[in-house]
């Protein structure tokens, strides 16, 4: 028996091209270790489609995992490593691309350092709070730039502006009400910002460990986002157990929490680490300057550091 398995995720209604462009980097880099390669092959509607999609590993050594189209990938997740042995297990999703040879070597070093729980290759700080944060900031900045233009205007330096409008409309003021109870919501859900979470894609941590979290049943969206970045998320979870998630580049090398954003892995610094890519690492390298500095912004900065 082997010590890693690696889980690749292929998702019918997802289609081929995703899948084929994953075996292309899994061909062309070498893992670096000897490992068991399951895929779960998820939703297919009939034996026929199925055996389609096997063909398409043709060559590879598989182990298939057949699962219903429920559950989202974290769901899937959990229930393949119910069923397999190994003793350390690398989940990957459909839209996976191996950027770099030896990555599972990588991986199974990084997990032998005392006290860490889950190795990943992509980290965020991001809290989703954190956008109603910004939104205040900026009306705090508007308003504090009104009152200087209003002292001013007193004292005869500037043209006074016209009158600002006394009145909210009714639907405006339900629509900041409604804002303010979805803002505490979140806090509530999610924290604030900081809040560290690995990424629910190419990620490896330990089987036994990872089935004794508190996991839910992932019966919607809501339940796989708090998984991956809620208050009991799959990271802090390991931090209360006094463990240590890391973030590992390209060429093997780890990040402390405190120090994700200089990995260049996630939405920051065009990406050049990035061990394992996926459709949301390249949303950002296909994304215009503009696109890149907000999805930077939201991944990384503190809502109120920026003016």
């Amino acid at each position: 028996m082997r010590d890693i398995g690696v889980i690749y995720l292929y998702r019918f209604a997802e289609g081929e091209r995703p899948v084929q462009r994953f075996l292309q980097t899994y061909r062309d880099h070498p893992a670096g270790v000897d490992h068991n390669f399951y895929v779960i092959f998820k939703g297919f509607p009939d034996r026929t489609q199925l055996e389609f999609g096997r063909a398409l590993f043709d060559g590879i050594p598989i182990n298939s995992i057949e699962l219903s189209d429920d559950g989202f990938d974290i769901g899937s997740y959990v229930a393949a490593a119910r069923l397999v042995s190994d003793r350390r297990v690398l989940f990957l999703n459909t839209f996976s691309q191996i950027q770099g040879d030896n990555w599972l070597r990588h991986y199974d070093r990084a997990m032998n350092e005392p006290g860490v729980s889950i190795v990943g290759a992509t980290g965020s700080w991001q809290s989703n709070a954190a956008s109603y944060e910004r939104t205040l900031k900026r009306l705090i900045n508007k308003m504090w730039n009104l009152i200087q233009v209003s002292q001013l205007t007193g004292r005869g330096r500037v043209e006074r502006p016209p009158p600002l409008p006394l009145t909210v409309k009714p639907r405006s003021r339900w629509r900041y009400i409604l804002s303010s109870f979805h803002y505490i919501y979140l806090i509530f859900e999610y924290g604030r910002y900081p809040n560290p979470h690995i990424r629910t894609n190419a990620f490896m941590v330990d089987r036994a460990q990872f089935l004794s979290l508190r996991l839910p049943s992932f019966k919607n969206k809501k339940d796989a986002y708090r998984f991956e970045s809620g208050r009991s998320s799959l990271t802090r979870q390991y931090i209360a157990r006094g463990l240590q998630p890391l973030v590992i580049d390209r060429n093997g090398k780890v990040f402390a929490v405190d120090r994700w954003n200089a990995s260049a892995t996630f939405w920051i610094d065009n990406q050049v680490n990035l061990l394992i890519a996926d459709n949301r690492t390249c949303d950002y390298a296909k994304g215009d300057k503009e696109l890149r500095i907000y999805l930077e912004r939201i991944a990384w900065d503190d809502p109120w550091a920026r003016t």
